[in-house]
Order: structure tokens, then sequence, then C-alpha cells
């Protein structure tokens, strides 16, 4: 090896030890998703004439802070539409993710609620919101939304509560 090709080796070698660095020092994601994203897990010794190592990426579904910044954001804009200006003032929580699916919450100083959120074509939909029973009908287009999410919900038709 020349001069310049052991240059751009080392320079290499700091820039995949800077990355691990940078990876490491991350905060845990809120939740798992469907996304994924390569996470340098150990190192393996090359074959060379001399000892290096190269990282191994292993990949795990893990959600990341921009979706779950993207979820915050669709179920605002959707408070939003439903109820008004006056929801701008909600903060908006994400407790789980699961899938294309999600429930948080929103709330105000005087109180605030529930919401679930599906991911549809790529892209994130308020499905309800709100306080108290959700109807069955609300659902009927998300047949797939987890029952670990939503474990009951209210039959107009049979009037009265029923397991999902």
């Amino acid at each position: 090896m020349n001069g310049k090709t052991i240059g751009i080796f080392l320079f290499g070698l700091v820039v995949v030890g800077v990355g691990a660095y940078y990876l490491g020092t991350k905060t845990a994601p809120v939740s798992q998703s469907n996304n994924v994203i390569p996470v340098i897990t150990q190192q393996q010794p090359v074959a060379t004439s001399t000892s290096q190592v190269t990282p191994t990426v292993q990949v795990t579904p893990q959600a990341t802070v921009d979706e779950t910044e993207a979820l915050k954001s669709v179920v605002k804009q959707g408070l939003i539409a439903e109820h008004g200006t006056s929801a701008n003032e909600l903060t908006i929580t994400v407790s789980t993710i699961s899938g294309n699916f999600a429930k948080g919450m929103a709330s105000a100083s005087a109180g605030g609620g529930l919401w679930f959120a599906a991911k549809t074509a790529g892209a994130w939909k308020l499905v309800w919101d709100g306080n108290g029973v959700i109807q069955c009908e609300s659902l009927s287009q998300y047949p797939d939304f987890p029952a670990s999410l939503i474990p009951e919900c209210w039959d107009a038709t049979l009037n009265k509560s029923v397991a999902r």
C-alpha cells in the first residue's frame, strides 16, 4: 500500500468511528415500527496483509425520531381540521407505534383525549380522536388495527360494546 492509500484508509476508519460514536450516543427511540435503521454492531477482521477491521451492519426495526415527529404533525393537522384552530394549542404525544398503527394523547391545560392513527399508502392518517367509547364503525376501514391498541369498540347495531 502506498502513502495515499493508507491515508484514505485511515480517513475511512475515522469516519466509521465518528459514525459509530454518533449512533452510540443517540437516545433510545419511543417505540418500534417497520422502519429500518442500520446499526453498527461489531467489527470483524478483514483478510489483508495487515490486521484491519471493517464494521458489520445489522438492520433493526426501530421508530425514528423523524417518524414520531411526522406522526405528531399529521395528528395535530387532523385535529385542527376536525376541531378548529384551538386544537393548535394541544400537545401531541405518541405512546405506541405498532407497525402501521399508532396511538397517543392530545392534551392541553384543560384536559385531553386519545387519538389513533394508521399508515396507509406510506402516510399517517388520523383515524379517531376523543374521549369515551370508540364506535366500531370508525374502525371499519382499518380491520387490521391491532386489538392490543383498541381492545373493544361500541357496535351501534348491537347496541353494546364488543371485543375486537
